[in-house]
Formats: C-alpha cells, sequence, structure tokens
C-alpha cells in the first residue's frame, strides 16, 4: 500500500495539469482583450497580454510529455500506431469539427446574404478543406473559422512525428535532445534568411514549425524526469517565475518570452516529480484542467455568440462589449464544461469503442490511463 501511494505521488502531474488551466485561461484573457479594446481597460490588455500567446507553447511541451508517458514503446508497429492516432483524433476531432460547423453556418449564411460582417477575410471557402484535413498550420489562411484551431493542426503533425521519436527515445535518450535543437536552430536560421517574423509567433503559415520543438521538449523532459527532479531548484520558483511572466512578459523580446515558457514548463515537471507542494498546487488549478481543452476550443465561439452577436442586439447596453465580458466568462465555464461531460467524452468512448471492435483482433490494447482520458 505504502509504495503505491509513493509511485502515485511520484506520477503525479499537477503542476502541469495546474498550468495547462492557467494557460488556457491566458489566451482567453488574450483574445477578449482584443473585443474590448475599444475601451481604455481593453486596451491596457491588449498592449499588455500580448506574450499570452506565448502559452499556447507550453500546451505543446505538456502534450510531448503526457504523450510521453502514456506512449513510449507502445508504437513500435503499424497497429499500434494507428490505434494511436485515432484515438488522438477521437479526442482533438469531434469538438474541432463542431466549432468548424458553427462558422461554417455563418460563413454561408454571409454568401448568401442572410447575414453581414466586417471581417470577410475570417471566412474563405478556400481554406475549409485545409481545416476539414487539420492542414492548415501547414498552409492555411490566417485567423479563420475558429481560428485557435490552428494549434491542433500543429499537434496532429507531432503526432505523426511521435512514433519516429519514441523510436529515437527507446534505444537512447541523448539524441531526443537534438530533436529539440534541430528543428528551433532550422527555424531560427530559417528566421535569418527571410526576414519573416519570430518562429514564435507562427500560426497558420507555419505552426507545425512552431510545435515541434516543443513538444519534442515535453517528450526529452519526459525521459529525463528524474534527472530534472534532483535539480536543486527553491520551492518559490515556479510560482514567481510564472506570475513574473503574466505581469511583465510584455516586455520581454519574442524569443525569450519563448524561452521562459520552456522554463516554466520545466520547472513544473521539476515540482511535479520532486514532490513538492507550491502556491500552484494549493490553489488546486489541477481540478480544472481537465476542461482546458473545451475552453480553448470554445472561447472564441462563445466571444462570437455574445460579444458580438449579443452586443449587436444590446446596443444600449452601458459599457457595450465590456459590460458583457462577465457574461462571456460564465458562459464558456458552463460550455466547456457541459461540452467536456456530454459531447467529447461521449464521442471519444465511442470511437474509440468501435475502433477497439474493428481491430481488437489484431492489434494490442493497452489501458488507458486517467491522464489520457483528460486529455
Amino acid at each position: 500500500m505504502r509504495t503505491g501511494l509513493l509511485q502515485e505521488k511520484k506520477d503525479s502531474t499537477r503542476h502541469l495539469d495546474g498550468l495547462r488551466i492557467v494557460a488556457a485561461g491566458a489566451v482567453v484573457v488574450l483574445h477578449y482583450s482584443d473585443y474590448v479594446k475599444d475601451h481604455s481597460a481593453g486596451r491596457f490588455m491588449v498592449e499588455h497580454t500580448l506574450h499570452f500567446n506565448l502559452f499556447v507553447n507550453l500546451f505543446f511541451v505538456v502534450s510531448g510529455f503526457v504523450i510521453a508517458s502514456q506512449y513510449l514503446g507502445k508504437v513500435d508497429d503499424f497497429p499500434s500506431i494507428w490505434r494511436f492516432l485515432w484515438r488522438r483524433l477521437a479526442r482533438i476531432y469531434p469538438l474541432h469539427l463542431a466549432t468548424l460547423m458553427f462558422y461554417l453556418v455563418i460563413a454561408f449564411a454571409l454568401y448568401f446574404g442572410l447575414a453581414k460582417t466586417d471581417n470577410h477575410a475570417r471566412y474563405p471557402l478556400s481554406d475549409i478543406p485545409a481545416q476539414l484535413l487539420l492542414l492548415h498550420a501547414f498552409d492555411g489562411q490566417r485567423l479563420t473559422f475558429n481560428f485557435p484551431s490552428w494549434s491542433l493542426s500543429a499537434e496532429m503533425f507531432c503526432y505523426l512525428v511521435f512514433p519516429f521519436v519514441a523510436l529515437v527515445a527507446t534505444r537512447r535518450r541523448a539524441p531526443v535532445v537534438a530533436l529539440v535543437i534541430l528543428p528551433a536552430l532550422a527555424n531560427s536560421i530559417y528566421v535569418a534568411a527571410t526576414g519573416v517574423e519570430p518562429w514564435a509567433e507562427w500560426i497558420n503559415k507555419g505552426g507545425i514549425f512552431r510545435a515541434l520543438p516543443g513538444f519534442n521538449l515535453g517528450v526529452a523532459c519526459y525521459l529525463f524526469r528524474d534527472q530534472i527532479a534532483r535539480r536543486p531548484v527553491a520551492p518559490w520558483a515556479l510560482s514567481s517565475s510564472l506570475t513574473a511572466f503574466v505581469l511583465l512578459g510584455w516586455l520581454l523580446p519574442e524569443m525569450a518570452g519563448l524561452l521562459a515558457v520552456y522554463a516554466i514548463a520545466i520547472l513544473a515537471i521539476q515540482c511535479d516529480y520532486s514532490g513538492a507542494t507550491t502556491l500552484l498546487t494549493r490553489l488546486r488549478f489541477d481540478r480544472a484542467s481537465a476542461y482546458t481543452y473545451s475552453c480553448y476550443m470554445l472561447h472564441i465561439p462563445i466571444a462570437t455568440i455574445v460579444l458580438t452577436f449579443g452586443a449587436r442586439a444590446l446596443t444600449n447596453l452601458p459599457g457595450g462589449k465590456l459590460s458583457l465580458l462577465p457574461v462571456a466568462v460564465v458562459a464558456l465555464a458552463g460550455a466547456s464544461i457541459l461540452s467536456y461531460h456530454f459531447f467529447e467524452t461521449p464521442l471519444r468512448r465511442a470511437l474509440n469503442d468501435v475502433f477497439d471492435r474493428q481491430f481488437a483482433s489484431r492489434t494490442t490494447i493497452p489501458a488507458v490511463s486517467s491522464s489520457e482520458r483528460m486529455r
């Protein structure tokens, strides 16, 4: 019994889980600030939260870590790779498709003259195939439909690459570090040669290459988690560095901010595997981590309904969109909980059951942990 409890504590990822919901909340603040930038408070938020876009890179690190913890050693042939990819699609695709359909209804209403918008570039029908095939982080049009979904396309690319990374990792751990450095170096060389924006800002054009170093960093951190846990780090380092980044990260150059986000993720892993208790775990942010994906994917549709349609309907509302912000936040929280429990989870289970029935005789199905079910 004691050994089991110690192992459970060692394998806890409460800090990483807490960071996930903090990162999702930061992205919501970033995007919702843009809706109210006509107000002085909104302008202040826009100017001081642009660095929150780097929290998406934290998602990539956490994703690499969790995927490695669940699948290293289990994706070594075609049936197991196919099962892995199916399970990842079953997790991310239903909600992506649902939010895409929501915006396609709006797009067709615009094209048939049933609605009006001042942003037609957001609804290009030519981008639909890339959206449906999750290719819009490779060569999609910028900020279209449910635009945060570009990161799903980037994640899917990382999932496709993961069997190769896992093959390298099962033979020797050290080369996985090169799989972090080399993509980051290639991105940096491309930026220097072409003069494009820093690769930490890539979204629809090259977002897959933005994601890869962070995802592989997560895999590497899982492989070296015991060494990370033994590093002497002050217990307050994670909370203070996260707070400092949230409040002052807007002062950092883009790439320095990216390194700060990577460092915060590593500090969370150190805290988890050293058994440390911090402000993040005392506040129990990890309890809401199951709703991270729902919150991330639904916050723009909720903003469209509340902050765009709602503001148009309530033209005489004092404060306009600013006064509707609390409504949007509450609606997002409720929609995220409902989506996770009554849409995403049932569909994921149904899709996985379909796969298991069809391929059970050909594929050895490992048990699914609670961490994988939450992702």
